[in-house]
């Protein structure tokens, strides 16, 4: 968030830049750890957004056997005229992502025949990746964002419903309170 701010600094975000700072400083021992052996052997991924803003923030992870292997947080390039099609635009940008997984595990010898999770917490998109009628509701919603339709359609991924509570891509969305900053940071670092 403060490197959208680079061109135009303040005070105030001098004391954000502070912050996080010592936040890093006071955990210098912390990353991500990677184990074997996790039970959740699958790719699972977690998308979300933020609509407050005009251009919406979307974040996701990707998770390989319970460790996190990708992570992002951008700004949407366009904006959305919904929250679902806001959606739908970031559940297609983790698609793309989850579908290179993919073929990588494959190329290297871990064939998924399971579809790969995505989980989203926006029952309208959900609807819309699985309903491949158009209608005059998201005729405004260009081609390129209906990819994560596609891999529905070709079986290759799932989009279930996930709370905001549970979604751990709410991590590179928005502010949070210290008690979910602390839990999702320590579900995405998987730190026990």
């Amino acid at each position: 968030m403060l490197c959208r701010c680079m061109s135009r600094p303040t005070p105030a975000l001098l004391g954000e830049a502070h912050c996080i700072l010592a936040y890093l400083h006071h955990t210098l021992d912390l990353g991500i750890c990677y184990m074997s052996g996790h039970s959740h052997s699958e790719l699972h991924t977690f998308t979300d957004l933020d609509w407050a803003t005009r251009r919406s923030a979307s974040g996701n992870t990707v998770q390989w056997q319970g460790c996190t292997i990708e992570w992002a947080s951008t700004q949407q390039t366009s904006v959305a005229l919904s929250s679902c099609k806001a959606e739908i635009m970031a559940a297609s940008e983790a698609a793309k992502s989850t579908s290179n997984y993919r073929k990588l595990f494959e190329e290297l010898g871990f064939a998924t025949l399971n579809p790969t999770t995505i989980y989203m917490d926006n029952k309208a998109a959900i609807d819309l990746a699985y309903n491949p009628e158009h209608h005059h509701r998201t005729k405004h919603i260009t081609r390129r964002h209906f990819f994560i339709r596609e891999l529905v359609e070709d079986q290759s991924i799932t989009v279930p419903y996930i709370p905001s509570a549970d979604n751990i891509a709410d991590f590179f969305t928005k502010i949070l309170s210290n008690k979910d900053f602390f839990r999702l940071r320590d579900i995405i670092m998987n730190i026990a």
